[in-house]
């Protein structure tokens, strides 16, 4: 199984059963075993799922659309979508061969974070620029589809990817079309990805009395910390949002709460068709548990054809 890294700019897999570290490039055996694979399920599967004409799998990324998130019940502070929690995972698909369509609320176009700019979130300014550069060239993140749209097309999507920031807690938390997408991925099995902030969004699919029927009962889950909360508000924001402590509602909700032992530290958790992950230096991990996911969704698609 690979292990995504970075190394000189590139993302590699390291096969975990090799002793002595070998690399593997990821666009030598590893992608022309995932266009085998894919090739696969354009003939077996049922039609529509490879819409695209020529034949590349699509991932949907959803992200808010607010630049404001209102503190202390009064003041506005300037808040988006976080761009290296979304610029990594998006990366590591796009070098895979996906087709990646990013969708908003009424399609309006996403605000990046401007504190995920900073130096201290980036190796090095560079790395930064060729974030700014990728995520441009896709035509659907200057035009985002709508959430309507995307619920609509929901079967020609092979997963789902929420990237964290601030923004989601103003917009997608309250968007009654964000439970019916869960639903629809969860229903299939459909990988379901959320970063820092977004597993908060798993919360819109309680029902009042009903944590029994939670469809994520049991799962192991990490989102942003407490700890993390409490640093964000006193010394990034200054200020406190209407919804926090998103660890404690999903243990309320049935969940297995995992993070790492000390805040600020890269930690993804996979339990079966849902990864999440706790901070924006933790990119990496969530991408490779997010292949690893999308990889065995194809791979029992397959075999239950055969």
């Amino acid at each position: 199984m690979g292990i995504l890294n970075q190394k000189n700019g590139k993302i590699i897999t390291q096969s975990k059963e090799n002793k002595d570290n070998k690399q593997t490039d990821f666009l030598g055996w590893g992608k022309f075993r995932f266009y085998l694979v894919t090739l696969c399920l354009t003939s077996l599967l049922p039609s529509g799922l490879m819409a695209d004409p020529e034949g590349k799998p699509k991932i949907l990324v959803v992200m808010s659309a607010s630049d404001t998130i209102l503190l202390d019940g009064f003041r506005k502070h300037p808040t988006g979508v976080f761009l290296n929690e979304l610029y990594f995972p998006v990366k590591m698909l796009h070098e895979k061969g996906f087709e990646i369509v990013f969708a908003t609320p009424f399609g309006k176009k996403t605000t990046i974070d401007p504190e995920s700019t900073k130096e201290k979130y980036w190796k090095s300014n560079a790395e930064k620029e060729e974030a700014i550069q990728l995520l441009s060239s896709f035509p659907t993140y200057k035009k985002p589809i709508t959430l309507e749209k995307a619920i609509g097309d929901n079967h020609t999507f092979l997963g789902i990817l929420v990237p964290g920031g601030q923004g989601l807690m103003t917009d997608l938390l309250y968007d009654g079309k964000i439970p019916q997408l869960l639903k629809i991925f969860h229903e299939k099995q459909k990988p379901i990805g959320l970063v820092c902030h977004a597993p908060a969004l798993l919360t819109t699919l309680h029902l009042e009395g009903e944590n029994e029927h939670f469809i994520f009962k049991g799962y192991k889950v990490n989102s942003v910390t407490k700890i993390e909360e409490w640093f964000i508000e006193t010394f990034v924001m200054k200020g406190t949002p209407k919804v926090r402590n998103i660890s404690g509602s999903l243990k309320d909700l049935g969940m297995d709460y995992k993070s790492s032992f000390l805040p600020g530290r890269s930690y993804a958790i996979r339990d079966r068709n849902l990864i999440t992950s706790q901070n924006p230096f933790s990119g990496i991990e969530f991408s490779e548990l997010f292949w690893e996911a999308i990889q065995d969704y194809l791979q029992k698609n397959v075999s239950s054809t055969d």
